[in-house]
């Protein structure tokens, strides 16, 4: 390993997440020859490689707090939530993960006779005033930044549900169709959710859009419906199309 990419390793573990661009410019390279870097240290094991940048490998999870996600895009994520709400229907199971974008759905859900299965307080405190909503919170190891449950008790019960329909969100969604998570907590629960899925919706705002992140989690022709704010990029469309997954637009953005 040569001098260079000691330094840029020093700088990701001091930093804990950087971009690109700065790092060439704290190594006083190209950006080209920065990205080349990247890729073998991120091969080697010694950084974590990110959508315009890099992580340290200490760094176990790097998603941001509930709080810092609840107010990005919250108009976005409302109008979202309320076209995948539509959706509900009397006696049905419903899995809600912990993003930011299941509580606007777990708010506006109308209180009908349904089952809604999920990790997050959030959610909870959303439904516990609708009485004819059964809660079920998969309970496992509590973690007190996203203010969810995960871990091998959570996807244990998780197994044994059947669930009708899966509200989803993601870190990024490229054009290519992978969806990104953040963190691996987020990334296996959500997994394990999906697993059970009768239909899959996958609710995500602008800023998730052509976005990569360290996991990836699925394909977007996993989804059956994919519901967003802004028209998607020419290459989505078109992935949606060939893969059949409906997209749904909030029609305040449609032209």
């Amino acid at each position: 390993m040569n001098s260079r990419h000691q330094k840029i390793i020093q700088c990701v573990n001091e930093q804990g997440k950087i971009t690109a661009l700065a790092l060439s410019q704290v190594v006083g390279v190209s950006i080209e020859t920065l990205r080349r870097d990247l890729r073998i240290l991120a091969e080697k094991g010694a950084i974590h490689r990110i959508h315009g940048g890099a992580i340290s490998v200490k760094s176990k999870d790097v998603g941001n707090s509930f709080y810092r996600r609840q107010r990005c895009n919250s108009d976005a994520k409302r109008q979202i939530a309320e076209m995948a709400v539509d959706y509900v229907f009397e006696g049905c199971v419903i899995s809600l993960d912990a993003s930011s974008s299941s509580w606007y759905f777990a708010q506006l859900i109308p209180n009908i006779p349904c089952t809604v299965v999920t990790n997050s307080m959030h959610n909870i405190s959303a439904l516990v005033s609708k009485s004819h909503i059964k809660t079920i919170a998969t309970g496992g190891a509590y973690s007190a930044k996203y203010e969810a449950f995960y871990g091998p008790l959570s996807e244990t019960l998780l197994q044994r549900l059947h669930i009708d329909i899966g509200i989803f969100s993601c870190t990024g969604l490229d054009d290519a169709g992978n969806l990104w998570e953040s963190n691996e907590l987020n990334a296996s629960i959500k997994r394990k959710m999906f697993n059970q899925c009768e239909k899959a919706f996958l609710l995500a705002d602008n800023s998730k859009l052509n976005q990569k992140s360290l996991f990836q989690l699925l394909n977007l022709d996993q989804m059956d419906i994919f519901f967003t704010d802004l028209p998607a990029s020419n290459a989505i469309t078109e992935y949606c199309k060939k893969h059949d997954v409906m997209l749904s637009i909030a029609s305040h953005f449609e032209k």
